[in-house]
């Protein structure tokens, strides 16, 4: 029996953002269309996991148990699939451009329409690539967070799979922030959000903040897929909308 429920995977990736359980047990559990980029199940038990249609862009599921598995359509762009077990596995028009699956078995996978540009099929396909020996375990895709104030927010910004947007408002009214539709992506499906709103205390009055005064409100996204959208956000009370160009690269 899984260790988790779908409830709480949800509140662990709300609390720290990725999620991180390596070697837990979520055999049998439905995951399907969760946003889960970047996320370590490396040696976790996924067999007969749901995850259809799932984005696991960048993720590590390195010696996982996967046998069995439902990964349809889901988004295994760069993600680490090493030593994997994946016989049984459904990846019919799964994205599996630049994975790597070195080692990893595929018997009896459905694989139909699977996208596998640029993916690593095994060590000695690697080695005459590059030039170089086999990587054995690969270094994982470090993500990073690209903070964006409101005084910059015109300028285009530039991701890859796995990373984080924070766009800071300092001048949005506390009554927008709680507004539906706050923020839209206009264009390819390359974010993930927004996360709900985080709206931050201003400083007691008569004290001097020792560093530069924190924004009203943070909106945080996550890059999920590679293309171009437009980012817009809608303060209202008559404001002119905040929009700018996103480009997401793998």
């Amino acid at each position: 029996m899984a260790e988790y429920t779908r409830a709480e995977i949800v509140r662990r990736i709300a609390t720290t953002g990725r999620l991180r359980l390596a070697g837990a047990d979520l055999a049998g559990l439905d995951l399907s269309g969760m946003t889960l980029v970047g996320a370590d199940l490396s040696y976790a038990d996924l067999t007969r996991t749901d995850l259809t249609g799932a984005q696991l862009c960048g993720a590590s599921l390195w010696s996982a148990r996967a046998a069995g598995a439902r990964l349809r359509e889901a988004n295994l762009a760069g993600a680490s699939l090493g030593l994997a077990d994946l016989s049984d596995a459904d990846l019919r028009g799964a994205v599996l451009e630049r994975a790597d699956l070195t080692g990893a078995r595929l018997d009896r996978a459905d694989l139909t329409d699977a996208q596998l540009r640029d993916a690593w099929l095994d060590s000695m396909q690697r080695a005459m690539a590059t030039g170089a020996p086999p990587l054995r375990y690969p270094a994982p895709h470090r993500p990073r967070t690209c903070i964006l104030h409101e005084a910059h927010a015109a300028e285009p910004v530039s991701l890859r799979c796995g990373d984080r947007l924070e766009m800071h408002l300092d001048s949005l009214p506390g009554a927008a922030i709680r507004q539906p539709g706050l923020a839209r992506i206009e264009g390819a499906p390359v974010l993930a959000g927004p996360e709900p709103p985080e709206e931050l205390r201003a400083e007691p009055p008569g004290e001097q903040p020792a560093a530069p005064p924190a924004p009203r409100c943070v909106l945080a996204f996550c890059a999920v897929a590679p293309g171009r959208a437009r980012l817009v956000v809608e303060p209202g009370e008559g404001r002119a909308p905040i929009a700018f160009e996103v480009l997401v690269a793998p």
